[in-house]
């Protein structure tokens, strides 16, 4: 996956000519033509808009998702391409399968990696309390029993805005909380196009299971990303927007901004979030695919493009 988003603020109109996508924007009174090859995902950031079935038709056979952000800038509803795998059903079996061991093994992965990830954010701040949480990370049990990622979290968020009352919440509408939710659904609705293009169905977690939640996996292997999108929305609240109190429209556009950043060490390279997401992806379903939770490579933050971007 490249990373490339056709991301509208503006009211518009989606149709189809000549096989590729046409935006007219009422505004402008202008006519843009998108190539359909050229982009992995739509995001509409308005609901002042129409699109076509024949437009949908297309994304959907293009293998492009739809993203849909609420007014508390949650994803309020993500349009994949489930029938664009051909073997489809043969992996839904797989995941149904998949056994607790497998599970267990794979959920404590992955909260280790996000621990050693937020350890990382800490210690490139400063905050001498990463060093909490690298011991957290190294106790982490199989299905993380004892919840120490509900333990480091109150550490984390604490030290990482220097506010002893911050609360990391969903529903919140202050600044830190709406840039994090935003950038959060960016990386979901990234991974949940991901996953169907692989052939992996979204709705069968690992940890997450709630039986409302279409994207239960998403929430799963979201998680050690998280800790790019924490870093990244800090330095953009210390340096470009010091005073910003309401989510613009041009911090929408950074925040969208983050699957090109080659910020992410994995797999012995150096990767954009967007091709990182994507390789993480695969490597889960191989994992799947031969019951072997064991052999997953993880991301780690590539430190130096924040030192270049930001110090």
């Amino acid at each position: 996956m490249s990373g490339k988003v056709v991301h509208l603020t503006k009211p518009c109109k989606i149709k189809v000519k000549n096989s590729n996508l046409a935006l007219f924007f009422y505004e402008e009174e202008q006519e843009v033509r998108v190539t359909i090859r050229d982009i992995d995902f739509l995001l509409f950031d308005n609901t002042q808009f129409s699109i076509t079935g024949k437009a949908i038709e297309l994304l959907a056979k293009s293998s492009v998702a739809i993203l849909f952000i609420d007014e508390t800038f949650h994803p309020s509803s993500i349009l994949t391409p489930f029938l664009s795998h051909s073997t489809l059903s043969e992996i839904a079996h797989i995941q149904i399968q998949i056994t607790q061991e497998f599970k267990d093994t794979m959920w404590q992965s992955i909260v280790k990696s996000k621990l050693y990830n937020q350890a990382e954010v800490l210690k490139f701040l400063g905050k001498e309390k990463y060093a909490e949480l690298q011991e957290l990370a190294l106790k982490v049990e199989p299905y993380d029993r004892n919840q120490d990622e509900a333990q480091a979290a109150r550490l984390y968020w604490r030290e990482l805005f220097n506010m002893h009352t911050f609360r990391r919440e969903q529903g919140s509408e202050d600044i830190i909380n709406s840039m994090l939710n935003y950038t959060y659904a960016i990386l979901r609705a990234s991974i949940a196009r991901d996953l169907v293009v692989t052939g992996l169905l979204p709705v069968f977690g690992i940890w997450h299971k709630n039986k409302y939640n279409a994207f239960n996996l998403v929430d799963d292997l979201i998680e050690p990303f998280r800790p790019f999108c924490d870093l990244y929305v800090k330095l953009l609240l210390n340096t470009k927007y010091k005073n910003a109190n309401n989510l613009s429209t041009n911090i929408k556009r950074d925040l969208v901004n983050i699957l090109l950043l080659e910020c992410v060490d994995i797999n012995g390279g150096k990767s954009s979030m967007a091709s990182a997401m994507s390789l993480f992806i695969k490597e889960y379903k191989k994992c799947v695919v031969r019951y072997n939770a064991k052999s997953i490579f993880f991301p780690t933050i590539h430190l130096g493009f924040f030192e270049d971007e930001f110090l």
